[in-house]
């Protein structure tokens, strides 16, 4: 199996993914959404690995989602990290989805959401 154009770490542990934090979010709507788009293989588009991760350590900016797209060079593969906080909403969800599948730069739509992890 070829390795994946992008993955996809969503965060639930402590608080990304919890009603406790966020009672109004459906969380579980929300990881089912970014799960779909697991597709190691590239039948639909991209190949995309998604995993879901106890903790990003990126609390205060829940709930997280990294999305790493490898890039090539010689010798290797390299990942560029994109880190998203507060994907809250159906909307951003959606968004996150639709970049993913799509590829290419950080759409306007997402802009206020992107931050500088601590391990990127």
């Amino acid at each position: 199996m070829a390795l994946p154009e992008r993955d996809v770490l969503l965060c639930r542990d402590c608080c990304c993914g919890t009603t406790g934090k966020h009672p109004d979010v459906d969380h579980r709507a929300q990881r089912d959404e970014i799960e779909a788009l697991d597709d190691p293989a590239g039948r639909r588009g991209p190949r995309v690995r998604v995993r879901v991760v106890d903790c990003l350590d990126e609390c205060d900016r829940s709930n997280v989602v990294l999305v790493r797209d490898f890039t090539w060079f010689p010798g290797g593969r390299r990942p560029k990290d994109t880190w998203l906080g507060g994907v809250l909403s159906p909307a951003s969800t959606d968004a996150v989805v639709d970049w993913v599948r799509e590829g290419g730069p950080v759409p306007a739509v997402l802009q206020r959401h992107v931050f500088r992890g601590k391990r990127g």
